[in-house]
């Protein structure tokens, strides 16, 4: 559990480095690149539920308010791996960039009959973003995490927001705001072993 709270923001860095290859001829995809990059991300925030599960155990107080942020927090990693899916599904079946955004333009309201669209891809990543930083500020109030932490997570995930090219920032800016998660865990994970 230790280890997807700091692979979760490396994977989300090695991303943005392999776009940054994927776009030097100046578009993005299709291309090994393309899905490797999308690989990398959708393993991290596959990685990024896992994080979230592991915040809401460490909180000890205030377990409704930590619940929903978990809900909100696991809500905007689905809305991330809905897009990341449908990059990845759009790519393998084009040719070049221009079907690409031709084909995407079918895909990208996947699922809008059922609404799912309409409702999430406008929040979704502010979903992930409140959810988790909702975890972080708990923590912050428990006085197990340092008061900078939430708020360098915040510039983490606005530089997603920002642009993609921003993602290798972004991911060291969120791994920054994690490290102190990490000393938490390893004394949540000692402490029962040392009681017995």
């Amino acid at each position: 559990m230790v280890a997807t709270l700091v692979l979760s923001p490396l994977l989300l860095t090695a991303y943005g480095l392999v776009q940054w290859i994927d776009g030097a001829d100046g578009e993005y995809g299709p291309g090994p690149a393309w899905t490797a990059g999308h690989l990398l991300f959708l393993a991290g925030f596959l990685l990024f539920a896992v994080v979230l599960v592991t915040i809401r155990r460490m909180v000890i107080s205030a377990r409704l308010v930590a619940s929903i942020a978990l809900v909100a927090g696991l809500l905007g990693v689905l809305s991330f791996v809905r897009i990341i899916m449908i990059d990845l599904l759009v790519a393998l079946r084009s040719s070049d960039h221009q079907m690409m955004s031709d084909l995407r333009d079918a895909y990208d309201r996947w699922p809008g009959d059922l609404g799912v669209y309409d409702a999430l891809y406008p929040v979704g990543p502010l979903l992930f973003l409140c959810g988790l930083h909702a975890l972080m500020v708990l923590l912050v109030l428990q006085g197990r995490l340092p008061l900078w932490s939430p708020a360098v997570l915040v510039l983490g995930v606005s530089a997603i927001v920002a642009g993609l090219n921003l993602m290798p920032l972004s991911g060291a800016l969120i791994l920054a705001s994690l490290v102190p998660l990490l000393q938490s865990a390893r004394a949540q994970h000692k402490a029962p072993s040392e009681a017995s």
